[in-house]
């Protein structure tokens, strides 16, 4: 290795740089991707949700749970849970002076539905209906840019009763919420659900129940007990709402996988040439120890050590490296917006990113690490055991 001391050093550096900008880039786009998984289920659409199967179908108000009251009961009694909340849905209008847009109405219980998708606490202007007045409304940020309305502005909200009877009534803005989709705030406001009943002129119904628990890894095994005890009910995971959603934290694995053999291979070509330049300056030397009698398996070993020092010299500072940089941006966060943050917001990723990778991942890395080194040193090992001693004594 020190022989040629500046070389083996610039391929450790090499190796190092590769595998230290592999692992940020990794580590970036799995804080992206988890990110993204979190705020869309916090705030959107939760770990389990149970409806009527009819309303996937026709989200009329008529397609309710039916006995909810008794199934909120079986939810609460659940250890996994830890919040959910029952909501009265209906599509219709949301009109002012200046614009109308189509929104999907959201009746709610305030507290119930701050544990489950926390909408109080993205709150940005107003407040989480507080206060005196009637017929509170919240809006997305991006709805309110694009009406022109601000906090108690008045809005005029459109939709049918169960009997398909137009309704139409006064709200006033009480606040303007922000989350990390801004389709969805442009195309859900929320209001009071005794409000939304007594305009429908019903029995409390709820369309849609919605389950946060304490462990995403629990969703499928919970699911399938409330299947057993509501079989008449739609009980579906987070990953049957969003298959997206699934499909993106499976293909991430994917990605993570290819994007790491490249970069292997392309160090595994580096060390190749490397290792080819130290065997030919060697011929002599090779030629000399094959002549007094040491084996091919001890010059393959000895190749293959060699290989193995500047490999694994190189990974060690490059995964230290990475881990330090991770470690710190992860503290405190990477803020994208400056570089197409809107853009970021419209496909429901957040624009603050946390980066990080997990333990196993360094188990993956380092299988890899080793495959990779025992193929770059086979091409180098060869050629040196095709040596025929004599003629490797006399090379110059």
């Amino acid at each position: 290795m020190w022989r040629n001391y500046k070389r083996s050093i610039v391929m450790m550096m090499a190796v190092a740089i590769g595998l230290w900008g592999g692992l940020l880039a990794l580590g970036i786009a799995n804080g992206l991707v988890t990110e993204r998984q979190r705020t869309t289920i916090e705030q959107h659409i939760s770990h389990i949700q149970i409806h009527n199967p009819q309303f996937l179908k026709d989200d009329n108000i008529r397609n309710h749970i039916g006995n909810h009251g008794d199934l909120m009961d079986i939810i609460s009694s659940v250890p996994e849970v830890t919040g959910y909340s029952g909501r009265t849905m209906v599509s219709g209008m949301l009109a002012t002076a200046n614009l109308t847009s189509g929104v999907r109405i959201i009746g709610i219980d305030p507290p119930m539905e701050d544990q489950t998708s926390g909408i109080g606490s993205n709150i940005i202007e107003g407040s989480f209906f507080e206060g005196p007045g009637r017929n509170p409304v919240l809006i997305g940020r991006t709805l309110a840019d694009k009406i022109k309305v601000q906090e108690r502005s008045r809005v005029v909200l459109t939709f049918q009763d169960q009997d398909n009877e137009i309704i139409s009534a006064a709200f006033r803005v009480a606040g303007i919420f922000q989350t990390s989709n801004t389709t969805f705030d442009e195309t859900h406001v929320y209001i009071l659900q005794s409000d939304l009943i007594s305009y429908l002129d019903s029995i409390p119904v709820v369309s849609e129940i919605a389950i946060i628990l304490d462990d995403i890894d629990e969703s499928g095994r919970v699911a399938g007990l409330l299947k057993e005890k509501v079989p008449d009910l739609e009980v579906r995971t987070w990953a049957e709402v969003s298959p997206d959603l699934s499909y993106l934290d499976e293909m991430f694995g994917v990605m993570i996988t290819i994007i790491l053999g490249i970069i292997l291979l392309a160090m595994a070509f580096g060390l190749v040439n490397t290792m080819l330049m130290s065997v030919y300056e060697r011929i002599q030397e090779l030629g000399m120890l094959m002549a007094i009698g040491m084996n091919k398996k001890k010059i393959f070993s000895m190749i293959l050590l060699e290989t193995s020092f500047i490999t694994f010299g190189g990974a060690m500072g490059g995964v230290l490296l990475g881990h330090i940089t991770i470690r710190a941006i992860q503290n405190t966060g990477l803020n994208l917006a400056v570089v197409g943050g809107d853009s970021l917001d419209y496909m429901g990723f957040p624009s603050v990113i946390y980066p990080h990778l997990d333990t196993s991942f360094f188990y993956t890395l380092t299988i890899m690490v080793i495959i990779t080194v025992f193929l770059a040193a086979i091409f180098p090992a060869l050629r040196a055991l095709r040596l025929k001693p004599a003629e490797a004594v006399r090379h110059e």
